[in-house]
């Protein structure tokens, strides 16, 4: 009781002389100036804020306004049914009012002073869940601790948590659920997506001939019946007077040129590629990360 009259009556004088109030201090140094009162280790030391839960501060949406931004309170759990002023009260933790909602301080790294908000993405080189943050590795939703399950039910997650693993961020579009995943890294080429050109290549199969021209024959020479063609003029043979003698037959190392002409041929002609089918790799060079998402403390 005399330690309470003893703070109180400091303050009140410290208020009238300096229109600032000190704790533990005559000189404050602001308007609310409290001084550890001792330093030795001896007590525990330091302001402690309002403690409730989040369904109590709910409980008292009506009362505070625009006019109470900057109220501090440390909420001991989280909201089981969020309210719009109550919605990010996904863990406990120090909380600002902001005049609209309630926002926990100091969320993630304290270094940087950056908030962080249930569903909130981020890449890191880390391995492991740290901090309220949670691999995206598709696990059961069951095997995360009970506020993070609840924030993931509440983000509309159901059975396992997204799967990242080797995948890239897309923003959503039109439709699309947030969570949901797509697509491929990998494209193959069909023939409608080559370009129309013409392969150069070596082909196997029979050549089309055309054009005038002569057969050879492949032994000897040709015997031509009927002929006066390289006998004696008369039908018989040069060195018999008889024209009777070889019957009208003559002899041709080739055949009498013949006109214009296509051979029919049969066989088939291939152009290689030397392709072995592999599909494409269609993904940018990369740097590997890991990615989370946050799901409070």
């Amino acid at each position: 009781m005399r330690t309470t009259l003893t703070v109180v009556m400091a303050s009140v004088f410290s208020s009238l002389a300096f229109s600032q109030v000190g704790i533990n201090t005559t000189s404050p140094l602001a308007s609310l100036d409290v001084v550890a009162g001792k330093t030795d280790g001896s007590t525990a030391e330091g302001i402690l804020p309002p403690r409730l839960t989040g369904e109590q501060l709910k409980a008292a949406d009506s009362h505070y306004t625009a006019e109470h931004a900057g109220i501090m309170v440390y909420v001991t759990s989280p909201v089981n049914t969020p309210s719009a002023k109550t919605g990010n009260m996904t863990s406990p933790g120090m909380y600002y009012f902001d005049g609209n909602v309630w926002t926990k301080t100091m969320q993630g790294d304290g270094r940087n002073f950056q908030t962080q908000s249930a569903g909130d993405i981020k890449n890191s080189m880390l391995a492991v869940d740290h901090g309220g943050w949670f691999m995206l590795d598709g696990r059961p939703i069951d095997n995360l601790p009970d506020a993070a399950k609840a924030t993931a039910a509440q983000l509309g997650f159901s059975g396992n948590i997204p799967d990242a693993t080797d995948r890239v961020l897309k923003t959503r579009n039109g439709a699309e659920i947030p969570g949901s995943t797509g697509g491929n890294n990998y494209v193959k080429i069909d023939q409608v997506n080559l370009p129309n050109v013409n392969l150069a290549g070596t082909i196997t199969g029979i050549a089309q001939s055309a054009g005038s021209h002569t057969h050879t024959a492949a032994e000897g020479t040709f015997l031509l019946a009927g002929t006066t063609v390289n006998n004696n003029g008369a039908g018989g043979y040069q060195q018999d007077p008889n024209s009777t003698a070889w019957g009208g037959i003559g002899m041709l190392a080739n055949t009498a040129p013949s006109g214009a002409h296509i051979h029919s041929v049969t066989g088939t002609a291939t152009v290689p590629t030397g392709g072995g089918g592999k599909s494409k790799d269609n993904r940018s060079a990369y740097l590997v990360v890991n990615t989370f998402i946050y799901l409070g403390e």
